[in-house]
């Protein structure tokens, strides 16, 4: 063995000894349970009880963006009105940015920060199940059916307007909308993209820099009975595997609503469909840790650290034990809330991939090319 080599090997294990003195290292998801951008503007008898009054609003209002977030609609209903003595015992801190204040008035935009573990035992105290994980971002492409013609990129299209006039705070799903630059109209038409042509959405989906690709089209047509309008959406979900999820939803107003407020609200309905699709798919019910051996190839020290910084940021994965290490692999044991499926979903963000070996799972770099040993028998994971 080279100095050279041998000095890595002795880096590689000082630092796993270090990392891993208690046998474990706990893993946190802090982004995820951040609700930035809120506003708040409170009067009251001075300003010093107009900023008390906007601070626990404030932060009551992060608590219902952390609700819808992470957990479903019926069970946002039932956890939101609680009490601020114990609001305030799942918050790590606040920060107030752009504060103003007069002799009676409060103004201030706040982020407030959770703190994850009390937020988890809070849902599994209340028996309420919930996502954390992010999805990778989704490209949008908003088709208007109007008239039997179909637009997309041209400047009278509404639909597309009302995706990008969203204003709903980020969820677990990023959703992306593609910018109608020349490129777009270059690579995609909307009769392409109602047809599937996986060649044209490739192109534009590798230059948006996702995987994913949800074609949402949209039209509308009058009842006959009442004249009133109704909006029918189909969306159509694309994937690295070609695989098609359709979702068929009518949306019907009032006689006296106009075109822009359906499609607002058809946006929030598609959104939210294929928000809690995510969310069923990545679902929390218990605490119950399941233990995964994985065996990490290492290329590099420096990748090595990457990845294990990487997979610090994953919420579900609560612990990893350093079995044994060498210069060429290190063997984890892994525990994790949820399952398999759910894990390489996690992952997937963070540019790591978990394949099956002969024997344990292989953790590695998506991009990584990996040694012929670990290639026999493995495949991705669904």
């Amino acid at each position: 063995m080279s100095k050279k080599l041998t000095w890595v090997f002795i880096s590689i294990v000082v630092w796993a000894l270090l990392t891993n003195a208690n046998g474990s290292y706990a893993l946190s998801s802090k982004k995820i349970f951040v609700i930035e951008n809120i506003v708040v503007d409170e009067t009251s008898l001075t300003a010093l009880k107009a900023r008390e009054r906007a601070l626990e609003v404030g932060q009551k209002i992060a608590w219902r963006r952390l609700l819808d977030r992470l957990v479903f609609s019926d069970s946002v209903e039932k956890l939101q009105d609680i009490q601020y003595s114990d609001l305030r015992a799942l918050i790590t801190g606040y920060e107030v940015l752009r504060e103003r204040t007069s002799t009676v008035r409060y103004l201030a935009d706040l982020s407030v920060t959770f703190n994850p573990n009390q937020v988890r035992q809070f849902f599994l105290d209340q028996n309420i199940a919930y996502a954390e994980t992010p999805s990778l971002p989704m490209l949008v492409i908003p088709v208007l059916i109007t008239d039997g013609v179909a637009s997309l990129w041209e400047n009278k299209n509404p639909w597309r307007d009302a995706w990008e006039n969203q204003t709903e705070q980020k969820g677990l799903l990023d959703v992306i909308i593609p910018r109608g630059t020349l490129a777009d109209i270059r690579d995609l038409t909307a009769i392409q993209a109602l047809r599937g042509d996986t060649t044209k959405l490739k192109n534009i989906s590798d230059r948006y820099k996702t995987q994913n690709i949800l074609i949402a089209r949209a039209s509308k047509r009058f009842d006959l009975k009442d004249n009133s309008p109704i909006l029918e959406i189909i969306l159509t979900k694309f994937n690295t595997n070609q695989v098609e999820e359709t979702v068929i939803d009518v949306i019907k107003g009032q006689p006296t609503d106009d075109l822009l407020a359906l499609l607002d609200m058809g946006v929030k309905k598609a959104v939210s469909s294929i928000s809690n699709s995510w969310k069923e798919e990545n679902i929390i019910t218990s605490g119950l840790l399941l233990r995964v051996p994985v065996i990490v190839p290492i290329s590099n020290f420096r990748k090595w650290i990457s990845l294990r910084s990487r997979l610090s940021e994953i919420g579900i994965l609560k612990q990893f034990s350093i079995v044994r290490i060498s210069k060429e692999e290190a063997s984890l044991m892994l525990r994790v809330t949820g399952n398999i499926r759910q894990l390489r979903n996690a992952l997937r963000p963070e540019n790591i991939s978990l394949l099956k070996g002969p024997k344990d799972w292989i953790l590695s770099d998506s991009e990584m090319h990996l040694p012929k040993k670990y290639l026999i028998n493995t495949k991705k994971v669904n």
